[in-house]
């Protein structure tokens, strides 16, 4: 194979078409240029793939937190916020953000998972804020990344909206902004007639979650997952929908639906809302849920909570059945995100009975989470190219300018493919996998898992080729 800037040509007999069918064929990647695709193709080829491989499209992820930024000037600092800032406290910050997790480290970790773009969350030290902030961070990133990154823009009081994107409302968000009343109205107006979104995990209204602590008692293992439950969930969604509509938004987005209930109000709000609502369900939702979570490992089960938190088998199992049905009934605004947020376990860890940021590093696993779906809960391998590739693709492209058509198996279409065995044996390894994802600090959920399925064998981005069996090493 070469390792110079051309082309490859990849012959498989499961090449998954947009119609849901495979086909035999050859398809042809260069760097930057669109997809040639041979369908019946016989001929010879760089890279013949084992016939139990496939090639799916490639999946599109729009929910990350790499905690990468860019570092601003002084002038900068003073000409757009945050306003009274203390200089050499906010580069030093941003110094020791970017020294835990970087932009490369998050995108070796995307390929390794099948994942060729993504879309990250602003929660950084001088995040996106305003057009100038996010069109200076949206310049880093495509500089530092290896595959097409949008940064979604964040929004904060009184910062103008960015016209054509979809801001990032952290007013919603538990430990975030922690924004309410009218001061997250008043936000939202700047926002009038464009697209919002937002996370799903306020608090209680009338408990803290130390108060809670105390009269509950819980295990530490389920103590979010008990706080921030299904009817946070259910509170929050029914807030912000009024809010967007009071705001006169023309889309809001729900990030990481947590379970079924959360979904279908959200699928029957679109009935009563005047704007859209597209619907992100969280990957690690439908494998993860609290009986589950009381199986694992203590040690790793302590850092594997999240907020929204972790369903019950109930809630998690018509979560799985209503994603499943809406995709296959034609919704093209329902799909995946991980809601990959690389924290380092020390970030993780209790601290005065409380557990820290919450999380899990799992985009590097996407495909087993897929194949989790697709072996057990019987999805096809076209329900997840829907709601993993071409819905994903679909919204993302509402608010980037990707090089050439996105979330479509077609020739001339930008070459953003997965190549995978879904037949193959997987199990966890931390020690290669820090080394493999440049990631000193790596830990995984998922370590110490049973029976996981599927092998991540080439990632293609923009028509670059990975090879993602080891550490993600580009062949062209």
């Amino acid at each position: 194979m070469s390792d110079s800037n051309v082309s490859l040509r990849i012959s498989s007999k499961n090449i998954h078409l947009d119609d849901g069918t495979l086909a035999a064929g050859v398809v042809t990647c260069a760097p930057g240029q669109p997809l040639k695709l041979e369908l019946g193709a016989v001929g010879a080829a760089d890279i013949v793939l084992p016939d139990s491989a496939h090639v799916a499209l490639g999946r599109f992820d729009p929910h990350v937190h790499f905690r990468e930024t860019a570092i601003p000037t002084r002038e900068e600092v003073e000409e757009h916020g945050p306003q009274g800032a203390d200089y050499e406290a906010l580069v030093a910050s941003i110094e020791v953000a970017n020294a835990l997790y970087s932009i490369r480290s998050g995108c070796l970790a995307a390929l390794k998972g099948g994942v060729c773009a993504v879309g990250a969350m602003g929660n950084t030290p001088w995040g996106p804020v305003g057009p100038y902030r996010h069109e200076r961070i949206q310049k880093h990133y495509t500089e530092q990344a290896l595959f097409p990154i949008v940064m979604w823009p964040r929004m904060e009081p009184g910062a103008a909206a960015i016209p054509g994107h979809e801001g990032k409302d952290f007013g919603s968000t538990f430990g975030g902004s922690g924004l309410t009343g009218q001061t997250r109205r008043d936000m939202f107006e700047l926002w009038r007639g464009q697209a919002v979104s937002y996370h799903n995990d306020q608090a209680r209204k009338d408990e803290t979650i130390v108060e809670f602590k105390k009269r509950i008692q819980p295990d530490e293992v389920l103590l979010h997952h008990e706080y921030f439950n299904g009817d946070t969930v259910l509170a929050c969604q029914a807030e912000t929908m009024a809010l967007a509509k009071e705001a006169g938004l023309s889309s809001l987005l729900a990030r990481h639906i947590p379970t079924g209930p959360a979904l279908q109000q959200i699928l029957d709000a679109r009935s009563e809302m005047p704007y859209a609502l597209p619907a992100e369900v969280g990957l690690d939702y439908v494998y993860w849920c609290r009986e589950r979570l009381l199986t694992q490992q203590r040690e790793v089960a302590l850092i594997n909570y999240r907020r929204p938190a972790h369903p019950s088998r109930e809630d998690q199992l018509s979560l799985i059945e209503i994603t499943r049905d809406a995709v296959r009934g034609g919704d093209a605004a329902i799909f995946f995100g991980t809601d990959h947020a690389p924290h380092a376990p020390a970030s993780k860890a209790f601290k005065d009975g409380l557990p820290g940021a919450p999380g899990t590093r799992n985009i590097e696993h996407s495909l087993q989470f897929y194949s989790e779906l697709v072996y057990k809960y019987g999805y096809t391998q076209h329900d997840i190219d829907r709601l993993a590739s071409i819905n994903s693709a679909k919204h993302m492209a509402q608010f980037f300018d990707f090089p050439y058509e996105v979330g479509t198996m077609a020739e001339g279409a930008m070459a953003n493919l997965a190549i995978f065995d879904p037949e193959a044996e997987y199990s966890v390894d931390e020690a290669a996998l820090a080394k493999q994802l440049e990631d000193p600090h790596y830990h995984s959920a998922m370590k110490g898992e049973k029976g996981l399925r599927g092998r991540s064998l080439f990632t293609v981005a923009n028509g670059r080729v990975w090879n993602v069996e080891g550490a993600p090493t580009p062949l062209n």
